[in-house]
């Protein structure tokens, strides 16, 4: 079973219980997952060892789930919102939290500022995602922000998936509305915006 297969055939290869192409939809699903998870937790302490508990977790509430997939042509995206939720959870816990803050006067400084030096691209990535995903937006603005820059998701698919969740019409302009309030509340974190200038500069 190639990666590329399309999220309805690997919907429904999941909910194939107990057969081959089950296990290698799970096995397709979890790398895709890993590195959503790695990208969110790579500065904290052990991060693979993070990263593959919060995979797991997430597979889990992914099968145990399935039916309330609505749209398995968006099944990647879904399961990717399960999967950044439980790394939030999961970084919320304290024992993360204490492990990850190095002096107590660190505390107070925000996780955006906390990041390590950003090196490429790749990094800026990381720190734009990480920024998004633990900031101050609610579920559906990151929903809104992560799917259309960093899966790429349509204002019309994002849409879609909004009017499923909610169970009310949502439109395109609607989420181009969410999306605009959402980018100039982020304009307002300080720490982000200078670890960008960092970035330029250097």
């Amino acid at each position: 079973m190639r990666d590329t297969i399309e999220n309805a055939d690997l919907y429904a290869a999941c909910r194939h219980e107990n057969s081959p192409e089950q296990t290698q939809a799970f096995t397709i699903l979890w790398n895709y997952l890993y590195r959503i998870t790695y990208t969110m937790v790579y500065n904290r302490v052990d991060p693979e060892a993070l990263a593959t508990e919060c995979t797991q977790q997430a597979l889990i509430k992914i099968h145990r789930n399935m039916e309330q997939c609505h749209s398995p042509e968006q099944f990647r995206s879904w399961a990717a919102q399960i999967t950044r939720r439980t790394v939030i959870d999961e970084l919320r816990k304290s024992e993360y939290t204490r492990r990850a803050t190095l002096t107590e006067e660190s505390a107070a400084v925000s996780q955006t500022e906390a990041l390590p030096l950003l090196q490429d691209m790749h990094d800026l990535r990381t720190l734009l995602h990480t920024a998004i995903s633990q900031g101050p937006l609610s579920e559906r603005s990151q929903r809104v922000v992560l799917g259309r820059y960093f899966d790429e998701q349509t204002d019309e698919t994002l849409a879609q998936i909004e009017s499923s969740q909610s169970g009310k019409t949502i439109l395109p302009s609607h989420i181009q509305v969410t999306r605009a309030k959402n980018l100039a509340k982020l304009r307002t974190d300080t720490a982000l915006l200078e670890r960008l200038r960092d970035f330029i500069d250097d």
